[in-house]
């Protein structure tokens, strides 16, 4: 494949073609600093405040010349002999120490912060206001014209601010996490892809220097494995259609929206059980309702992620409340989608459901992370005979416990939608009994889970 084959993508944000991966890697891509160089979204600042004080000196000439005056005496009344009640001259000097101060420490220092930007905005702003109530505005011709320059002054001293703080930095933070993760620069970011567009953005710096790719370290298990049967096996990049692309992008989003739900505060706890397992529910961001299942299970937080994450075929075997599961098509070596058909709630309560589901998988810290959200699929079309669920970002979390290496920490995030018209109460009692039941049933099957393990480890 064409080492660049991507690159006209970067570039693409106005076409009807492109997809939310390329506006994502187009972000990156904007925030990178390359061979030292200054990142295209801080350069754009600079000529942003370049823009600013000579657009201000051009306003300002018109405004001295609107009354006809000579421009050599003009200019002696507005600078020799000026006045903050009659010059304007003080305005083309505000623009020109913004220009000064923020070049210097934003172009020159390179410095990583809102906080000057912040301050020459504040200065300009308090300053324009005093003039405009100490100005004595008597000239009838000038006068729009000041007042517009006045206006204008103002409003680009904020939308300095506003493009530090939310555009530069940000972007530039961002792109910072992605380099140390391409350079693979501790073991977890080596192992772990953090976005679905890292190999892209190494195309992208491959173009810029030949030495690039030898920087950067290839992926391998999300894992950091070396134990060959652990299921995972990664796949060869590859050029993705559209609707790849599409689902990609819909599975890291996902993982980043429930990674941040799942951690967050406010849940109430629904339900505990005798395992010490508790069923916590909250309002989500859509204004229904989200839970969150908390448990251990006597394996370790690996082996248990490999078990429920490559061995998802298998689920039914050991979890009576799910008939089917399959995997529909596999996305790149951290992504894919599954297709599962739930069994209906007891006593036939809430009928069967199926779901069609992208999943998007990493390790964060010493956790090993499954996120998951519906799609649609070509090759799974809603059928007659059954309800189509939908599924908003959720995930499995398997965290070691302190002091236990043969124990996990399980974590389940669901936010479902079963459709059709079923009370909330009856929901409530059917997802709890469902997700404790399912964290019972995975116990029970831990014990083979941990003998399979071993057995592999023994045939070798």
């Amino acid at each position: 494949m064409n080492r660049l084959g991507h690159l006209p993508s970067l570039g693409a944000s106005g076409s009807i073609n492109a997809t939310p991966a390329d506006f994502l890697l187009a972000n990156y891509v904007s925030g990178m600093q390359i061979n030292g160089r200054m990142s295209t979204v801080r350069r754009f600042f600079c000529l942003f405040v370049t823009f600013d004080l000579l657009f201000t000196c051009l306003f300002w000439i018109i405004c001295i010349l609107i009354n006809g005056e000579n421009l050599v005496k003009a200019l002696e009344e507005e600078v020799e002999h000026y006045s903050i009640k009659t010059s304007i001259f003080d305005i083309v000097m505000t623009a020109a120490v913004r220009f000064t101060v923020l070049l210097l420490f934003y172009a020159l220092l390179h410095i990583n912060h809102w906080w000057l930007v912040a301050l020459t905005t504040a200065g300009s702003c308090a300053f324009l206001i005093a003039k405009t109530l100490l100005y004595t505005w008597q000239t009838e011709n000038s006068r729009p014209f000041e007042v517009m320059l006045v206006l204008i002054s103002f409003l680009i001293a904020w939308a300095e601010a506003w493009f530090i703080d939310f555009r530069v930095l940000p972007q530039e933070a961002r792109a910072r996490s992605i380099l140390e993760a391409a350079a693979g620069s501790s073991e977890h970011m080596e192992n772990d892809p953090l976005l679905p567009q890292l190999e892209r953005v190494r195309d992208y710096l491959s173009h810029y220097t030949e030495t690039i790719g030898d920087f950067y370290s290839p992926m391998e298990s999300p894992l950091g494995s070396d134990d060959d049967d652990d299921g995972f096996t990664r796949t060869d990049y590859r050029k993705l259609s559209p609707e790849e692309k599409q689902m990609q992008a819909s599975g890291y989003e996902a993982l980043q929206k429930a990674w941040e739900t799942v951690n967050s505060p406010g849940w109430k706890v629904e339900k505990e059980t005798s395992h010490g397992d508790t069923v916590s529910s909250k309002v989500g961001p859509k204004g229904s309702k989200i839970y969150k299942l908390v448990g251990t299970v006597e394996v370790d937080p690996k082996t248990l992620f490999n078990e429920m994450l490559f061995n998802f075929e298998n689920i039914p075997t050991w979890n009576k409340a799910i008939t089917l599961g399959r995997v529909v098509q596999t996305i790149d070596s951290c992504t894919d989608v599954v297709y599962q058909v739930a069994a209906e709630g007891p006593g036939g309560v809430v009928s069967a459901r199926d779901f069609v589901n992208v999943r998007h998988w990493k390790k964060i810290g010493d956790s090993w992370v499954s996120a998951n959200i519906s799609v649609v699929h070509k090759d799974e079309p809603p059928q007659k005979s059954i309800v189509r669920g939908e599924n908003g970002p959720g995930c499995w979390v398997f965290s070691p416990v302190e002091g236990a290496l043969k124990k996990c920490s399980f974590q389940w995030l669901l936010d479902t939608d079963l459709k059709g018209w079923i009370p909330q109460y009856v929901i409530d009692q059917a997802l709890t009994f469902a997700m404790t039941d399912f964290l019972q049933c995975l116990r029970n099957h831990a014990p083979y889970i941990a003998a399979s393990k071993s057995e592999r480890y023994s045939a070798r």
